[in-house]
């Protein structure tokens, strides 16, 4: 067991009204190591009411030896993002549990080709990957062909803009396209798009990718898998939980979706008694949404970690745990927002 990781702030930027990114000074200097692009830092911090939660962050830069970059989206409410934002200052140490993920820079070099599709504040992996990538190629390592696609609301929800196509520009095997979905581009932008890319267009316009980094909320990671599977069904989906998910092991190890036949699982809540259906193909929290069950959520992707719930009987699918300690693993917790049926009764700790 190695131990907690200390750091030291030594910057706060501004990134957006809701995004801060922060340069951390590693103290444990000799694990720096530990600290890939594209890993995660699995921190436990106060929310507003003092209570310790567990979040992970990507690690989205290394600017120098012993130094780390990540970055924060301040969420409504007053939970561990808001008293991150407020509390977190220059000269302040945070604490990490551990170094988690598979998903780095070097991991990506199997491939040939790489498409990289990320939604909002989901940019950090993406990025954090590309400039491994880009460290690599400066010490002549042979890096993928990367297509990357941003997708923002609004125009002040670009981060880490200028920098991407600063990157383009130097490295011919990036190519960057920004989407800004809910507001109007100019015409003759050429390096923003109004909309959504259109996943049709997009395989007539790029080479077939060997794989798919996805990052985002879980909505925007579930809408892209299926859009990918659709128009790029040789291609491996990578995403921020897993480096590879095999799909057709996932299909084969559950019995078919609720169909008009009636085949669902049963979900029993052991502390209210309560039994409901869920369908094979939905997770456990919407499941539990869908029937009134209030479980605290904020990410829907398997990062924050709120979500969790104890599974005492029975087995699910889950295609992220990062958000949970080794510790709430043993225990059976499993997240609720990335863990689908995978029998046909399961028993919750609700």
């Amino acid at each position: 067991m190695k131990g907690p990781l200390h750091f030291k702030c030594e910057h706060v930027v501004r990134m957006s009204n809701s995004v801060n990114a922060y340069w951390l000074r590693l103290l444990n200097s000799e694990r720096y190591d530990e600290c890939d692009y594209g890993k995660h830092l699995l921190v436990q911090y106060p929310d507003a009411s003092n209570k310790i939660q567990t979040r992970n962050y990507s690690i989205a830069g290394k600017p120098e030896d012993d130094l780390i970059e990540i970055a924060v989206k301040r969420q409504s409410g007053h939970g561990v993002s808001a008293s991150i934002h407020e509390s977190l200052a220059k000269n302040s140490i945070l604490i990490a549990d551990e170094v988690s993920g598979v998903l780095t820079s070097r991991s990506l070099l199997r491939y040939r080709q790489l498409l990289m599709v990320c939604g909002g504040v989901g940019i950090t992996l993406p990025l954090g990957l590309v400039r491994g990538l880009a460290a690599l190629s400066d010490r002549g390592t042979e890096v993928p062909n990367v297509h990357l696609i941003v997708c923002v609301p609004q125009f002040d929800a670009l981060i880490y803009f200028t920098e991407l196509l600063a990157l383009q520009a130097k490295y011919p095997w990036l190519s960057v396209a920004t989407f800004v979905t809910r507001e109007h581009v100019r015409a003759g932008i050429s390096y923003l798009n109004s909309g959504r890319p259109d996943p049709r267009e997009l395989a007539n316009a790029i080479a077939a990718p060997d794989a798919v980094v996805l990052c985002g909320s879980g909505k925007f990671v579930s809408d892209w898998d299926a859009k990918i599977r659709a128009n790029f069904p040789d291609a491996s989906i990578l995403d921020q939980h897993r480096s590879s998910i095999n799909v057709a092991s996932v299909d084969n190890a559950r019995p078919d979706a609720c169909d008009v036949t009636g085949s669902c699982a049963r979900l029993r809540l052991a502390n209210s008694g309560r039994s409901i259906s869920a369908s094979y193909d939905n997770t456990l929290l919407e499941t539990l949404e869908s029937n009134g069950v209030n479980v605290p959520s904020q990410c829907r992707m398997g990062i924050c970690g709120r979500c969790s719930v104890q599974l005492l009987e029975g087995e699910v699918l889950s295609t992220s745990d990062i958000g949970l300690s080794g510790v709430e693993r043993r225990r059976g917790f499993r997240l609720a927002c990335c863990s689908k049926p995978a029998c046909e009764t399961l028993t919750l700790a609700l």
